[in-house]
């Protein structure tokens, strides 16, 4: 099979691919992402709209959508966040993969069919691709230059949890040929098994609702199968959540998310080198305490944090402590050039 042919070594009750899109006041922006995800040259696609009590217009929207191409679902419900909107989608898919979609990102038109051909061809239970970090301004044009750029490598691995705990240096990573072992906590740009959901949702009502299954969802998966192929298009915007000022609470999210990830990857016998870096959302939680409440929570989490910290040896300190300040550099470098994009 070719990277560029549909899975037909799939049964046939499992080709379908179900895209799980939650919407949220996304009018200006969610026809762009629909029509990238309709324009995927695998076919048996199911895209599910979750219209999550948005106010602007987008429900309706998404109804439009859903009427002009019987391969959309729409599901409306009362504003619970990005959590719950990904819940729904996840209790209504049918297909026997999954991938998710930002309602303001936009997918290669060959994001589907190459992710499924490398899963199904690596016996693995998620693959993944590179992506485009683009200026939302500059977004449709950067698609339609590389909508047909050719296939690239696939690296095959297992020990997903170790990879996501201890490859994420962009320095490192490259000097020791890692690249293709790099994934994040965020669910674009990747395809699963939809069995490895069974029994495992994403908390609702929290804003790190992907950190805080991480290390449950990567613990189930045997194999990762990596591309090399750019295929998703992540928009910078300069007034979305990423960009905007933060409250405590966010960040005793974080803080709480990691905490988790943290132990889950203790319990593995993996060194929890990006939690310990996720941890430091402790100083920005300080930074942003307005209340009585909001300070006591910041003690408990301080406490939190030293009592995990202290449950590694020295040398895993170590090592955590230097990939941290590589991380910090890099961060720095970062949101001064690729996160300032509009």
């Amino acid at each position: 099979m070719s990277t560029d042919s549909p899975a037909t070594g799939c049964p046939a009750s499992e080709r379908t691919v179900s895209v799980i899109v939650p919407v949220y006041n996304a009018i200006s922006h969610l026809t762009a992402t629909v029509d990238s995800i309709l324009s995927q040259t695998y076919p048996h696609l199911e895209v599910i709209l979750v219209d999550d009590g948005s106010t602007d217009g987008s429900g309706a929207l998404c109804d439009d959508l859903g009427a002009a191409d019987s391969r959309v679902r729409v599901i409306h419900q009362p504003n619970g966040g990005i959590g719950a909107a990904q819940n729904a989608g996840l209790d209504a898919a049918t297909g026997g993969f999954i991938t998710f979609c930002d309602n303001d990102d936009l997918m290669s038109p060959h994001l589907v069919d190459r992710l499924l051909s490398a899963l199904v061809e690596a016996d693995a239970d998620m693959s993944c691709c590179r992506w485009w970090n683009v200026g939302a301004s500059g977004a449709r044009a950067a698609l339609a230059r590389h909508r047909d750029d050719p296939p690239g490598d696939i690296v095959v691995f297992d020990d997903a949890a170790r990879s996501y705990q201890n490859v994420f240096s962009v320095g490192l990573r490259r000097l020791r040929g890692e690249e293709l072992k790099y994934f994040s906590e965020a669910n674009w740009g990747k395809l699963y098994r939809a069995s490895l959901f069974q029994g495992l949702r994403f908390p609702e009502g929290r804003f790190a609702q992907d950190v805080a299954i991480a290390m449950d969802l990567y613990e189930r998966i045997r194999r990762v199968a990596s591309r090399s192929d750019r295929l998703y298009f992540w928009l910078q915007r300069g007034d979305s959540v990423s960009h905007s000022l933060r409250s405590a609470a966010y960040y005793h999210d974080i803080v709480r998310a990691h905490a988790r990830s943290f132990e889950k990857a203790l319990a593995l016998g993996v060194l929890p080198a990006r939690a310990f870096y996720g941890l430091t959302a402790l100083r920005y939680e300080r930074r942003s305490v307005g209340s009585p409440s909001e300070a006591e929570t910041y003690r408990s989490d301080r406490v939190l944090v030293r009592s995990l910290r202290a449950r590694l040896n020295i040398i895993q300190r170590v090592r955590c402590f230097g990939l941290l300040a590589l991380r910090r550099v890099e961060v720095f470098v970062y949101d001064r050039t690729i996160h300032r994009r509009q």
